[in-house]
């Protein structure tokens, strides 16, 4: 396959993206774009770059949640009509995915996403777009992955980007499943009957408020043989860090067992550095027991800031690592709802070029 790999991968940040799309994607011959109706405004960037060119076709995903403030509710309905008024309704196309199953819980939302996602990706493009800016991990990983192996067949350009900011503009709080689920697409042998016989990995993204999800994910994995979790470094707020090892403190050392020698650092806001970081951990637990009869993976969770997230993926796409993650099931808003909708140039953006014709005869490294 005709894709990056840890060594070569097409990126581009801030600047540079948004260049990409005025110099590349907005000439392209015909353009899919996949994104979804975010509650943050920074979800109308990358969709409002295109929106000069006449070959591209917009599918938006709208995560249907059981629980979510009215006044969140309106937001996204504003989001969406801006959207529509200023890309065309000609041109776009929604589709409502539910996150979880009504009847048990279960997370659904990637297995929803990819079939909605397999019509979109029927089509003759040249170049393909998933935007993760305001998706969910459950429901854009799926997409990704899905969206891979399509642009491999059918020779397209496949586009990965997200958006943001280093500090949320909406006071929101998430309420998360009660139970952890596989992400569709990214279970490998776990849950399997082999998975007893692994030597699991753990390699879980620390953020805020997020404990609950994570001890919900730790039984799921049979007291894995190690933990390793990711905290950010360097990070906007440069305590940020320090904080969460507080926050985790009791988890660190009484659930997990992790010392200070079993903490991950990586940039907050470079996926490539988070990608690079876990190949190099993965590579080396691949190499000790290489030359043994026991089997080993590594598990990833990314429960954190979305931008780093993506290096996630990229690792767990590059070495077919499993993923756990906890779907979010509701969002409350502790804070006021922008009057306006007022769309900027978001503080953090990156384009990374995942799969086509720059990696057709690619032999060197970045």
């Amino acid at each position: 396959m005709s894709k990056f790999s840890r060594d070569f991968c097409i990126a581009h940040e801030c600047k540079e993206a948004s260049d990409f799309f005025e110099d590349v994607l907005c000439a392209a011959e015909r353009v899919l774009f996949i994104g979804t109706v975010g509650l943050e405004v920074s979800s109308l960037y990358f969709p409002m770059l295109l929106q000069g060119s006449t070959g591209v076709d917009y599918r938006f995903i709208v995560e249907m949640r059981r629980s979510v403030d009215p006044r969140l509710l309106e937001l996204g309905q504003r989001h969406r009509a801006f959207l529509e008024a200023n890309l065309g309704a000609h041109r776009t196309q929604f589709v409502e995915v539910a996150v979880v199953a009504a009847e048990d819980g279960a997370t659904v939302a990637g297995r929803n996403a990819v079939n909605a996602a397999s019509q979109w990706l029927s089509g003759t493009y040249s170049d393909v777009v998933i935007d993760a800016t305001g998706m969910s991990r459950g429901t854009c990983f799926p997409v990704i992955k899905q969206a891979m192996e399509i642009a491999a067949r059918q020779g397209a350009n496949l586009h990965v980007v997200v958006a943001g900011e280093k500090k949320r503009t909406l006071k929101i709080r998430s309420e998360t499943n009660d139970r952890a689920d596989w992400i569709h697409g990214f279970q490998g042998p776990m849950g399997s009957d082999k998975a007893n016989d692994i030597m699991t990995l753990w390699v879980p993204q620390l953020s805020e408020h997020m404990s609950g999800a994570l001890s919900r994910m730790y039984p799921e994995l049979q007291h894995p043989s190690e933990v390793c979790p990711i905290l950010p470094f360097p990070a906007h707020d440069l305590r940020r860090g320090d904080n969460l090892r507080s926050e985790y403190r009791d988890a660190l050392q009484n659930e997990w067992e992790a010392g200070s020698l079993d903490l991950i650092y990586a940039h907050e806001t470079n996926p490539l550095d988070v990608f690079r970081t876990i190949s190099k951990l993965h590579d080396t637990r691949k190499r000790v027991f290489g030359g043994t009869e026991q089997l080993a993976t590594t598990v990833l969770s990314p429960s954190g800031w979305r931008v780093g997230s993506i290096g996630m993926l990229l690792a767990a796409i590059e070495h077919d690592l499993p993923m756990l993650y906890v779907e979010t099931v509701g969002y409350s808003c502790e804070g006021e709802i922008p009057e306006t909708i007022e769309p900027k140039v978001p503080e953090v953006s990156w384009h990374l070029w995942l799969a086509g014709a720059p990696y057709a005869n690619a032999t060197s490294s970045l």
